[in-house]
């Protein structure tokens, strides 16, 4: 449990979903340039992937990433950009249903109920009360 709470303090603050270490494989697939490795930060919306490449990676990526528990590796069409010395931002374009459930089971059974969005502040945003 300690490992976990470490984790958490390690994640961005201020995200509407942050993104949470895992040390897992994973594998990207851009325009016929491809580079794999091990260690990404997650969401449910996407990844930060720690290549600092510059170039071989266009706007859209194919990301495959083995999550603990599944012998088969999610798979999610995304768009990158590049930040610079912290690596590419995947945003998850294309997710199918069962991946985004593993992912959200993933995350939750890893980080607890820190990988949720913050519903409470997002309820006081929608109702204004009197």
């Amino acid at each position: 449990m300690a490992t976990s709470t470490r984790k958490n303090a390690a994640t961005v603050q201020g995200r509407r979903y942050p993104r949470f270490h895992l040390d897992v494989d994973w594998f990207v697939v851009s325009k016929g340039c491809s580079t794999l490795g091990r260690g990404i930060e997650l969401s449910v919306r996407g990844a930060l992937l720690p290549a600092t490449c510059n170039s071989p990676f266009t706007d859209e990526v194919t990301l495959y990433l083995s999550l603990p528990l599944r012998p088969k590796m999610l798979k999610a069409q995304c768009t990158a950009s590049n930040q610079g010395q912290r690596g590419w931002v995947l945003h998850f374009e294309e997710l199918s249903p069962e991946d985004l459930q593993l992912l959200g089971h993933t995350l939750l059974t890893e980080f607890g109920v820190a990988a949720l969005p913050n519903l409470e502040r997002r309820a006081e945003h929608a109702i204004e009360l009197p």
